[in-house]
């Protein structure tokens, strides 16, 4: 009876094992490699130990019984491993689709959605700490003729620069996004007038020298303070954009604080 049970658990073990290694190789057959290549790699190696424990309990011999918990604890182990790997890797995988949902897949900026939402609560906690904060509307003054003159992959490329230039000079409180098109949004945490008019300065100057064997583009600014000018994220937009409008009207090429109310 004792001898049944023996090979009935290490028929059991060889069909699990043979499972996970037909799994494995069917992957590797199809030409693509596993996913989560370091679980499979433990999946695999827990395979072979129960092939191994398997011809152990299939002999049944008392003297192989150390033997055979060793490969058991062996075993459990490897698949515990392999199972934590697994875990790892998609939680990674979950916070790149997380990432790549929030970004604009040109620039790598946030969307203008993710912007709003962290945005508002930058604003929020601003109030609470009764401090100041800036955001910054600005477009790249005649995209439109790159991108007719020079054709599309030109003009990515230079939303690309732009990008780089605007990185560049964030400081650590802040956060940036491409608005639509060619327009973009920066939030400048902890920041009067003076100092994000200082900061559009630099990231203007850095967009110029970037982009100069792509058509040199320039940009135009609109900042609206809070809460000089508006006490919330939809009112700061409105005076930036409305600042931007007058300064395009103006003649482009300048960065222009909106009035306090």
């Amino acid at each position: 009876m004792l001898r049944c049970v023996h090979q009935l658990a290490a028929a059991a073990n060889l069909a699990l094992a043979i499972s996970i290694l037909a799994l494995t190789l069917s992957t590797l057959r199809a030409g693509r490699r596993p996913t989560h290549i370091r679980s499979w790699l433990f999946f695999a190696a827990a395979s072979v130990t129960l092939v191994a424990r398997s011809g152990l309990e299939a002999v049944g011999s008392v003297r192989w019984d150390d033997a055979s918990s060793l490969l058991e604890v062996v075993t459990i182990a490897m698949l515990a491993v392999g199972f934590v790997f697994l875990y790892g890797a998609d939680r990674e995988q979950l916070r790149r689709i997380e990432n790549d949902a929030e970004r604009d897949p040109i620039t790598g900026l946030y969307n203008l959605r993710a912007f709003r939402s962290m945005a508002r609560h930058r604003i929020a906690r601003t109030g609470e700490r009764q401090g100041r904060c800036a955001l910054a509307i600005f477009d790249l003054d005649d995209f439109k003729a790159v991108n007719d003159t020079r054709g599309h992959q030109v003009g990515d490329q230079v939303l690309r620069l732009v990008s780089l230039g605007i990185g560049t000079n964030m400081r650590a409180d802040d956060v940036a996004a491409r608005y639509g098109g060619d327009e973009f949004v920066v939030l400048l945490g902890n920041c009067d007038g003076p100092e994000a008019e200082r900061v559009l300065g630099r990231m203007s100057d850095s967009i110029q020298s970037l982009t100069a064997g792509a058509g040199n583009v320039s940009i135009s600014a609109g900042i609206a303070v809070y809460p000089d000018c508006a006490p919330d994220l939809d009112g700061l937009i409105r005076s930036a954009d409305g600042v931007l409008l007058q300064v395009k009207r103006d003649g482009k090429k300048a960065v222009r604080l909106a009035l306090a109310r």
